[in-house]
């Protein structure tokens, strides 16, 4: 285990107030690893409230604003669909606003889809670049605008649900690795798909 590993494990550990050992922290591969132990050691206070549905909710109403669609504005819809390429910078400044969080930066992709996905030099494939923002789903924005606003939305004293632990733990990943909290997925190995050591 590196040393990105190990700061990322004592952030999470402090985070929730739990200690992992060693050895169980050398069997987490994945992020979904990672929430499923921190998991197994919290106390949970299960709710009503439904927290996806309430920054959903929240986000729904600023774009109804902002935007002029017509039709109705769905989870599974993605951000690409409600605005043009040219209005995108100036109405996701707005929408920020608007919604009162942090929402994910955009990327040089979300603005010039011309760019490719990968830098080459010397005709040599090198760096991926981030995927564009704006060709995510409203449900992706709230898990991301969640994870990125962990600390204004969930109580850590008063954990609800493994959603809200994978999203502490999403957002922690961001802000300690520095990969952009819309390329980390559950699924994805922290060494193979995140480049921690």
């Amino acid at each position: 285990m590196g040393l990105d590993s190990v700061e990322l494990v004592m952030s999470i550990e402090d985070k929730f107030g739990i200690r992992i050992d060693n050895s169980e922290a050398e069997k987490i591969y994945t992020v979904q690893d990672f929430a499923d132990i921190v998991f197994s050691r919290i106390i949970t206070n299960p709710t009503d409230k439904c927290l996806t549905q309430i920054v959903f909710y929240r986000i729904r109403k600023a774009l109804r604003n902002l935007t002029s669609i017509e039709k109705e504005i769905r989870p599974d819809m993605k951000i690409s669909e409600l605005f043009t390429q040219s209005e995108l910078k100036e109405k996701w400044s707005q929408l920020k606003m608007d919604v009162g969080l942090e929402l994910p930066d955009l990327v040089a992709l979300d603005f010039n889809p011309e760019l490719g996905s990968h830098v080459k030099i010397f005709g040599i494939k090198t760096i991926k670049r981030t995927t564009p923002v704006s060709k995510g789903t409203l449900r992706q924005l709230v898990d991301w605008t969640i994870s990125l606003n962990r600390d204004k939305l969930i109580d850590i004293e008063k954990i609800s649900s493994k959603y809200e632990v994978e999203r502490i733990i999403c957002g922690i990943t961001e802000d300690r690795i520095g990969v952009p909290i819309s390329e980390i997925e559950l699924h994805h190995s922290f060494t193979n798909d995140l480049g921690i050591d």
